[in-house]
């Protein structure tokens, strides 16, 4: 159900993975970069959003991922685990080169990111701080790319901050339906009824948000977490995986290019608005049918909890 996090660089002529181990989700913090030495030599002039020009002595060197807050920006303190579009420009920091760099002023050029997924020194700098800063990051060689030899020096611009859990307004529970409690972090766990699985999908709300639509095709951040109905085994969750990802509203089955999820996913998204949290209860022709897949077994019925938390 995950894709890979990935960072698009420029005219889609570079593809860099940036990925990196991360503790769970959280919402201190206690894994943010401070202020340091490094990050204080770093020059950045221009706006939020433009090109930045960045200047720094070279060799730049820090044995400590250490950032500066150029721009404050508004809203809530970014977590770990939170989705977030930003622009970011890399440099290496022994020479001054220029290395990956978004596409600046293209609403398709900021990177999709998952705070806690990417490169630990991108990680350490967008953690506390909010929607529309500009960060100068000093990104020690543990922290970089491919456990690099040399420090960066990264400026990170967020464009957009998606929620971190489903803000939604509570709704009654339903009758049949799995019970479900919370974790102070949002992570749900499911309890199932010892009772027959329904034969056909159904869906109910949790909490009812007010965002956008939810339309077939949608790239959808969500955080999920998936259990079999037969003895409520957690089989796949994101809340463990280091946050949310993005998956794309449209049934896998059709063949679309953009790909896609089981059915009854894809329909227990559809439709609904962000902020808002869905249980759904699938029957196998709406799953993962007479093969299963990995943990799931055959002919397994699938309960899903899902906050919907913004439209790429």
């Amino acid at each position: 159900m995950r894709r890979t996090p990935a960072l698009f660089v420029a005219a889609g002529l570079l593809l860099v993975t940036l990925s990196a181990c991360s503790s769970a989700p959280s919402a201190n913090c206690d894994d943010a970069a401070a202020t340091g030495a490094a990050s204080d030599l770093i020059s950045v002039s221009g706006k939020v959003g433009a090109t930045p020009d960045v200047s720094f002595p070279t060799p730049l060197k820090t044995t400590k991922t250490d950032r500066s807050i150029l721009t404050k920006g508004t809203g809530d303190l970014l977590q770990t685990g939170q989705a977030v579009r930003a622009d970011v420009t890399i440099y290496n920091g022994a020479t001054g080169e220029l290395m990956p760099r978004s596409q600046y002023g293209a609403p398709e050029g900021t990177l999709p990111i998952t705070i806690g997924q990417t490169v630990a020194g991108i990680s350490k700098g967008l953690v506390c701080a909010r929607e529309g800063s500009r960060i100068a990051v000093a990104v020690s060689p543990k922290d970089g790319i491919n456990d690099g030899a040399t420090s960066l020096v990264i400026v990170l611009d967020v464009r957009k901050a998606f929620l971190p859990r489903a803000d939604g307004a509570p709704q009654p529970h339903q009758a049949g339906m799995p019970q479900v409690v919370f974790a102070p972090n949002g992570a749900p766990g499911i309890t199932v009824p010892k009772t027959t699985p329904p034969t056909k999908l159904k869906i109910a709300d949790l909490k009812k948000g007010d965002g956008t639509v939810v339309k077939r095709g949608d790239a959808v951040v969500v955080q999920y977490t998936g259990v079999l109905w037969k003895n409520g085994t957690v089989f796949d969750s994101s809340w463990t995986k280091n946050g949310s990802t993005t998956m794309v509203a449209n049934d896998a089955s059709s063949g679309a290019s953009s790909g896609g999820v089981i059915t009854g996913f894809a329909d227990a998204l559809i439709g609904q608005k962000v902020g808002s949290q869905v249980i759904a209860v699938i029957p196998p022709d709406k799953g993962y049918g007479k093969e299963g897949s990995g943990a799931i077994p055959p002919n397994a019925t699938l309960v899903f909890v899902a906050d919907i938390l913004g439209i790429q």
